[in-house]
């Protein structure tokens, strides 16, 4: 017996609409950061698609699947934010950030269902990125992706509420307000892959 299903519907179409949008970004351009960009974009269609599945069958360890792919998520968008905005020798720091918080990140993960481990990793990343946005503005990419993580922020803040839109819960709210943020994700995502193209030596 499905045991939330219209919370588990929304995440399976919104887990079909973002892996497409994956698609999209990572055929758009071979450059390194649109890649990675798109596996990000991949890696929240993935969460997504766990999260509906632990919402149909509840689990541990669909719940451990389903917050190791946002740890992912935080990995994969930062270091393409790196990629794309940063030097080189301050990528390389980046990178090697990023993979020591993914590590701390998935042992906390498996030692604990504590929901507030995911809150603090997604959103450390998300606040690094939008200060490297604010440093870029200029950027149209920037915008969008700027854009994305505050709807994001305002949808993770519903989702933590207990409000209900007739048959809604706060889950499925979040879900209906988290596929703007993932658009305008994929529309900076794009923008991103657009620039970085046109920026490759002739």
């Amino acid at each position: 017996m499905v045991s939330e299903p219209i919370t588990a519907l929304t995440d399976f179409v919104l887990a079909a609409i973002t892996a497409f949008w994956a698609i999209r970004v990572f055929r758009s351009s071979d450059q390194r950061a649109s890649r990675l960009f798109a596996l990000a974009l991949a890696a929240t269609a993935m969460s997504t698609l766990f999260g509906g599945l632990y919402h149909t069958f509840p689990g541990q360890a669909v719940w451990k699947a389903t917050a190791l792919s946002v740890g992912l998520v935080s990995f994969f968008l930062g270091l393409s934010i790196a990629v794309a905005f940063l030097s080189p020798p301050v990528t390389r720091l980046v990178r090697v950030i990023l993979l020591i918080q993914l590590c701390v990140y998935a042992i906390a993960v498996l030692l604990s269902d504590d929901f507030w481990i995911v809150i603090v990793d997604y959103a450390s990343v998300m606040v690094a990125i939008l200060i490297i946005c604010v440093m870029r503005w200029s950027n149209a990419s920037v915008r969008w992706i700027t854009t994305a993580i505050l709807i994001s922020f305002a949808a993770s803040a519903l989702q933590m509420s207990s409000i209900r839109v007739g048959p809604l819960n706060h889950n499925d709210i979040y879900h209906v307000v988290d596929v703007v943020a993932l658009y305008c994700f994929y529309r900076g995502g794009m923008v991103l892959s657009t620039e970085r193209s046109s920026s490759r030596p002739t």
